[in-house]
């Protein structure tokens, strides 16, 4: 039996945040339907929601990771949703649930998603066009134990281009429309 993994990309960023933030994440949530890949997301409002609702309307697949314990305590854009019932310290999963991930914002929850996404060798995008951690990271090291650095992108397109880049080179049994 042949079986296959579809690629995830984890989206992350404030919970609370502002216009162009929200639309870069719908934006980016659609980029990532487009390109074939899950959505993985906390599963809150702000940039979470704003994600899922991208990704859910280009008929995406949006995997929620909540703190709560609660099944319905979850954005209305999730196609899945798994609560942890860990409150903050649900961020070592998305910080590492995604194949990618790309940061939008971002307060000190997202700042810890980073760390994680660094430790465990996660390929990181961050937008720089939106403020927050998204924005003081782009282009920098966490620490040396990487010798990459956090992609910077501006743009949806550099976002689409730099997923594109990074999605290709999964293993052939895991699926994306590249």
């Amino acid at each position: 039996m042949s079986t296959h993994r579809i690629l995830q990309v984890a989206v992350i960023g404030s919970s609370e945040a502002d216009e162009t933030a929200l639309k870069i994440a719908e934006q980016a949530g659609a980029v990532i339907a487009k390109l074939g890949a899950a959505l993985v997301t906390g599963g809150r409002g702000g940039v979470m929601a704003a994600a899922s609702k991208g990704c859910a309307a280009a008929s995406g697949t949006v995997i929620a990771v909540t703190p709560h314990k609660q099944m319905d305590d979850v954005n209305d854009y999730a196609h899945y949703h798994i609560p942890t019932g860990m409150g903050w310290a649900r961020n070592a999963i998305t910080g590492i649930a995604g194949d990618v991930v790309v940061v939008i914002g971002g307060s000190a929850g997202t700042l810890s998603e980073i760390a994680y996404a660094w430790m465990y060798d996660r390929p990181i995008i961050a937008m720089s066009c939106c403020e927050g951690w998204s924005k003081r990271i782009a282009g920098q090291k966490v620490d040396d134990r990487r010798d990459d650095v956090i992609v910077a992108c501006k743009t949806i397109a550099e976002l689409e281009s730099a997923l594109r880049d990074r999605l290709e080179h999964f293993s052939p049994t895991c699926s994306v429309s590249l």
